[in-house]
This record gives structure tokens, C-alpha cells and sequence, in this order.
């Protein structure tokens, strides 16, 4: 089977199909889009159904839409729940955890300490209270919902290891089973591989910014 992830050399909205690709087991590439003539050859020939980054070349087929790939390699990894009622919750969970995230997307974009200001003062004060208590009424076992991973981790993992690089660690003090679920999730074997590998890519600097907006525009 070959998978090949088609994006620019960094995160953004790559990062949550990298985690569900990593957390189901599924091996896969990359081809990093550098420059605008990669791009315009990739639309042209018909790949990208919208005009977007990031795609998956998977078994002949060319698929688009981050969430909608997370699901479809999350259901892969039998990551979405084992009954309707958990697939339900944990898809909820994970779209509270794509609002969530975008707080920091345009991290470098708009700004480094503006993003972070902004997130620091609406989006954390909104969301790691509710994730929080999501957790501690799961129970002990870290997770946010049933008792194994699921997409709404991984969801929540990427936002979590944002704030944990950025703001640090002691940022989460506050939110005692986010940070228990952020060690949970780096325990994880296949995450853990995933996390130390060439596979994941830096944060955002000035020199990703530069090379995407060159791409784009």
C-alpha cells in the first residue's frame, strides 16, 4: 500500500492526518511543496479538488480535506469508537478540538506573539476547562473518551503539544488531566514513534512562513 502526503514542509492542517495516519498504523511519505510551479502542476492535473494543501495520494485515489482524511485513517485504525453512541462523542469531540486548534493555525502568519496573545486570552480560557472535566469524568485511563485512543485524542493531542512547545509546560498547571493526558498520549507506542520521527515536521518559523506565502501567492 502506498500513502504519500502532499503538503508544505511544516504542520498546519497536514498535522492532525499525519497523527491519525500514525496512530492507525499506516505507513506513509512525503512530498513537501516548495515551490508555486508544484503547486500549479498539482492543480492542474486535476489532484486537488478544491485548489488546497494538504492531499493524500492512497491506492489511486486523491483525497482531500483534513478532518475528512483523519476520519478516514482514524476508522482505518479502528480509532473512532465501538459503538454509535461513542462514535457520536468522539466525533464531536474532535470537532471541539479542530475550533480549538485553529486559534493557533496562524501562528507566524498573523504574527507569532499576537497568535499566541490571542489564544492565551480566548481560546485556552475556553476550551481547557471543558476538555479538562471531560477527562476526569472519563475516569483515570487519560482518555477522552471510552478507554483507548480515539480521534478526538489526537485531536486534542496536537492542540496540547502546541501549547506545551510554545507557552510550556507549566501552562497546563492549571488543567491537571489535560497534563495527565498529555503524558497518556506520549506513552502511546505508535504516537511516540511518530513524535521523534523526520516525519513531524518543525514548528512554524519566518522561514516556513516565507515559503508558503511564496507558494500560494
Amino acid at each position: 500500500m502506498s500513502v504519500t502526503l502532499y503538503y508544505f514542509d511544516g504542520r498546519g492542517k497536514a498535522e492532525i492526518v499525519r497523527l491519525a495516519m500514525a496512530a492507525a498504523n499506516i505507513p506513509f511519505t512525503q512530498e513537501f511543496v516548495r515551490e508555486k510551479k508544484q503547486f500549479e502542476a498539482l492543480r492542474a492535473e486535476g489532484k486537488l479538488l478544491f485548489g488546497q494543501l494538504p492531499m493524500v495520494e492512497y491506492e489511486g485515489h486523491h483525497l482531500v480535506q483534513s478532518a475528512s482524511m483523519a476520519r478516514f485513517f482514524a476508522d482505518k485504525g479502528d480509532l473512532l469508537g465501538s459503538d454509535e453512541e461513542e462514535r457520536l462523542k468522539i466525533d464531536i469531540l474532535f470537532e471541539g478540538t479542530r475550533d480549538f486548534n485553529s486559534s493557533f493555525m496562524p501562528y507566524g502568519f498573523l504574527g507569532f506573539k499576537e497568535v499566541l496573545d490571542s489564544a492565551k486570552a480566548t481560546a485556552m480560557p475556553r476550551y481547557l476547562p471543558i476538555y479538562n472535566f471531560l477527562l476526569s469524568r472519563n475516569g483515570s485511563n487519560g482518555y477522552l473518551v471510552g478507554s483507548k485512543v480515539s480521534l478526538a485524542d489526537l485531536g486534542l493531542l496536537e492542540v496540547v503539544l502546541t501549547i506545551e512547545e510554545l507557552l510550556g509546560e507549566d501552562t497546563l498547571k492549571p488543567y491537571p488531566e489535560v497534563k495527565n493526558f498529555l503524558k497518556t498520549m506520549k506513552s502511546n507506542e505508535l504516537i511516540s514513534k511518530y513524535l521523534k520521527s523526520e516525519l513531524r515536521r518543525r514548528k512554524n518559523d519566518e522561514k516556513y512562513v516565507t515559503e508558503v506565502k511564496s507558494v500560494l501567492y
